[in-house]
């Protein structure tokens, strides 16, 4: 057997050995939240009558056009009629046929249309949220209610669960730099957010309980929405451990599908999504990769990882008690009505003792580790095969 042959042979084994396919793993839960599949469209629809004026009709579409664009967002200027005794508006449909109406039109004021059309496609909170979720981990988004004590429990625990992930984050598959961020919505500013609210599958009406929903990429949520008791600092870890998860893994892919945000997604925001993620988001090649693992599910002998699984996360689960807000030692959110304050990352002090929370590292750190140790099992046995038909062939060339 000539030393060229056994090159080749060499190269085959290398292709097919498992370390290829532990390599083959390139994208987080995070990663996947850049990537539009194309599942969360929505559809502005003009509700008018037929005796609608065609010549304002084009004028909106053109509008539209313009300014919907970089959005996931498509304007229909042939919606249904309106319903008996109300006048023409705009209204917002997803994929589940839910809807929102945005608000009246009057014919005879066409520039206060075209500002209703802006505000379907940007909002202050919606634009420092998309600035946010590029450069952190994830948002944690707090929507206050009118019970300031539950408003105080639910931050508190959001502010624990960010503090346990972020002792976790430089051991994830891709560490990251900046921790979870919590930003928080008032009652004053909900009104004009109601897009946001709906986006979310929160009911834009104001509630006395306050709600909260986990954001990354480019504004894809994380699992169901929380409400009230449900806010916890166990559900919140939970949930954000899994955006660092390889969606390889035996994730359930349900929670790497969740809804995207309406809103405009521009050149820049992609621009600077590619640069730090490392692969275009836009590529079809990567959309069609994502896609392909969505949908295939969990592999087989792989149960499906929710954030009650606690195998999936590296500690165990026990009771706590509510979280006690200590007023000198807490920090409010930052206020999403300010988008020149950057103070809304939260620091961590030193790590305290935390009930259920593992030491620093371990639950990646065991998984990591694990792999390592089936690459080296895997090089090690397809360096044996090879010798062995090197010697093989060797020994019959005589």
């Amino acid at each position: 057997m000539s030393g060229r042959h056994f090159i080749l042979l060499l190269g085959l084994f290398l292709a097919i050995s498992p370390h290829s396919i532990a390599v083959a793993c390139r994208y987080s839960v995070r990663d996947t939240g850049f990537i539009d599949l194309g599942t969360s469209a929505y559809r502005l629809e003009l509700v008018a009558d037929p005796a609608f004026p065609n010549t304002l009709r084009q004028t909106f579409q053109q509008a539209a056009a313009a300014l919907l664009l970089d959005s996931n967002i498509a304007f229909d200027p042939n919606g249904p009629a309106p319903a008996p005794g109300q006048g023409p508006g705009l209204r917002l449909v997803d994929s589940d046929r839910r809807t929102l109406d945005i608000a009246r039109l009057d014919p005879s004021a066409p520039a206060d249309a075209l500002r209703l059309l802006e505000s379907v496609a940007s909002s202050p909170a919606r634009d420092r949220l998309f600035r946010e979720t590029l450069r952190a981990y994830a948002v944690v988004l707090l929507i206050e209610g009118s019970d300031s004590t539950a408003n105080q429990n639910a931050r508190a625990a959001a502010q624990a669960a960010i503090e346990a992930i972020t002792r976790l984050l430089p051991t994830m598959a891709k560490p990251m730099d900046v921790p979870p961020v919590l930003l928080s919505l008032s009652p004053a500013e909900q009104a004009a957010e109601s897009v946001l609210l709906w986006g979310l599958g929160f009911d834009p009406a104001p509630t006395d309980s306050p709600r909260m929903a986990l954001v990354f990429g480019r504004g894809r949520r994380l699992g169901s929405t929380l409400e009230g008791p449900l806010i916890t600092q166990t559900a919140l870890r939970e949930r954000l451990v899994l955006i660092g998860q390889d969606c390889e893994c035996e994730l359930d892919r349900a929670w790497l599908s969740g809804p995207l945000l309406p809103g405009r997604w521009d050149r820049t925001l992609q621009q600077t999504a590619a640069r730090t993620l490392g692969f275009d988001p836009e590529n079809p090649v990567v959309r069609a990769e994502v896609s392909r693992i969505i949908e295939r599910g969990p592999q087989a002998n792989q149960r499906k990882r929710t954030p009650a699984t606690s195998q999936a996360l590296g500690y165990s689960e026990e009771s706590i008690e509510e979280p006690v807000v200590d007023p000198s030692d807490s920090t409010p959110p930052t206020d999403l009505s300010d988008p020149t304050d950057t103070s809304e990352v939260v620091t961590t002090p030193a790590p305290p003792a935390t009930i259920g929370v593992p030491p620093a590292g371990s639950a990646a750190a065991e998984t990591s580790g694990a792999r390592r140790a089936w690459i080296v099992l895997a090089g090690a046995i397809t360096a044996a095969l090879a010798a062995g038909t090197w010697l093989f062939f060797r020994s019959s060339s005589r």
